[in-house]
C-alpha cells in the first residue's frame, strides 16, 4: 500500500498584500502622530507668537490627522479607525513629552481631548480616506468635515479670542479652507453644480461649527 499524501496549498502571492498594506498603514499613521503630539508640546513654547495658536486649534490638529491618514493610503474601514488612533496618539504623545519636560499633563486616557479623539477622529479618518479612494464627488464632499473646522474655527476665534491671540493664524485657516474645497473641486473636475454643492456643505458645516462653540461659550 502506499500512503497519498496531501497537496500543498500555497498562498498566491497577493494574498498577504492586504493585510500588509494594513499594517504599514496602521504603523504610519502611529509614528506621525506619536511625532506630531510630541513637538506640539515643543511648538507651544518656541513658535511665533503669530502661529503659536496653530498648537492650541482644532484646525491644527484635524489637518494633520487628515494628512495623516490620507498618506496612509488606508481604506474607509481603516481609516475610521485610524483617524480615532491618531488623534488619540497626538493627545498621549504631546502628554508625554510635555510630563517629560516638567509640564502637568492628566493621566493617559483621561483629559477631555480622549472623549473629542474618539468623536471626531473617525469622522476626520473616515472622510480622509474616502477623500483618497472615493468617487469624484465623494472624494470632494470627503474635504467637508475639514473645510469646515478649518473655516468655523478661524471665524469663531476671530470673534471670540481676538483679544488674546494674534488673529494672523485664524486668518490663515479660513484661507486654507478655501484652498482645500478650490484644490478638492480642481482635483476632481466637479461640474458647477457639483463645486456648488461643495461649496454650500462647507459653509452650512462651518457655520454648525461656530454656532455650537459659541453656545458652548455661554454655557460656560
Amino acid at each position: 500500500m502506499t500512503s497519498a499524501t496531501r497537496p500543498v496549498t500555497v498562498p498566491a502571492r497577493g494574498a498577504w498584500s492586504p493585510w500588509i498594506r494594513g499594517a504599514t498603514s496602521v504603523a504610519g499613521v502611529a509614528i506621525g502622530s506619536l511625532a506630531v503630539g510630541g513637538l506640539t508640546s515643543f511648538g507651544q513654547q518656541y513658535l511665533p507668537e503669530w502661529t503659536s495658536s496653530f498648537t492650541n486649534s482644532a484646525g491644527g490638529w484635524t489637518m494633520l490627522a487628515f494628512g495623516i491618514v490620507w498618506l496612509s493610503r488606508a481604506r474607509p474601514a481603516l481609516g475610521a479607525v485610524l483617524g480615532a488612533v491618531s488623534f488619540l496618539l497626538m493627545v498621549e504623545g504631546y502628554g508625554v513629552v510635555s510630563a517629560w519636560r516638567g509640564y502637568f499633563y492628566a493621566d493617559p486616557f483621561t483629559s477631555v481631548w480622549t472623549i473629542i479623539a474618539l468623536v471626531a477622529g473617525p469622522v476626520i479618518g473616515l472622510s480622509a480616506a474616502i477623500a483618497r479612494h472615493g468617487s469624484r464627488l465623494r472624494s470632494a464632499l470627503a474635504t467637508v468635515p475639514l473645510s469646515a473646522v478649518l473655516l468655523g474655527e478661524g471665524v469663531w476665534a476671530l470673534v471670540a479670542i481676538a483679544d488674546t491671540t494674534s488673529p494672523v493664524y485664524w486668518i490663515i485657516e479660513i484661507v486654507l479652507s478655501a484652498v482645500v474645497v478650490a484644490v478638492t473641486i480642481g482635483r476632481n473636475r466637479l461640474t458647477v453644480r457639483q463645486a456648488a454643492a461643495v461649496a454650500g456643505a462647507s459653509l452650512a458645516a462651518s457655520a454648525v461649527y461656530v454656532a455650537l462653540w459659541t453656545l458652548l461659550d455661554i454655557w460656560r
